[in-house]
């Protein structure tokens, strides 16, 4: 289950994952989307908040469509992701699937990840 909540206050989508990844993947990319083009600033940046605190490690089938909405998102003027990674498996798996981009940050609480976006 996921829930995906736009915030036009301050150009930020935020993304929160719980239980395991069984929802279609084809209507989370598209509700992705259309949240970040709803809410980019006049100059087309935007932040993003994932919260993997609540979620599963991701089956490796899923891991290939999030690299994918990642590299969207990149595309859209993507300004910084703060990732709410709870574990070292979560961590390295989002990592490996964002080839180190400086613009990807991984943070154990949300609060830290919040702090990194405003910063």
């Amino acid at each position: 289950m996921y829930t995906i909540c736009a915030k036009p206050e301050n150009h930020r989508v935020e993304v929160t994952f719980e239980g395991p990844h069984d929802y279609d993947h084809v209507a989370f990319s598209a509700e992705l989307r259309e949240a970040v083009l709803s809410i980019r600033s006049s100059d087309g940046h935007f932040d993003l908040l994932v919260d993997f605190s609540k979620g599963q490690v991701l089956p490796q089938e899923i891991a290939h469509r999030s690299e994918q909405n990642i590299a969207w998102c990149l595309s859209q003027g993507m300004r910084k992701s703060a990732n709410v990674m709870p574990t070292t498996t979560h961590r390295m798996q989002v990592k490996r699937l964002s080839n180190q981009d400086e613009r990807l940050g991984y943070f154990p609480s949300r609060p830290l990840a919040e702090s990194w976006l405003e910063s």
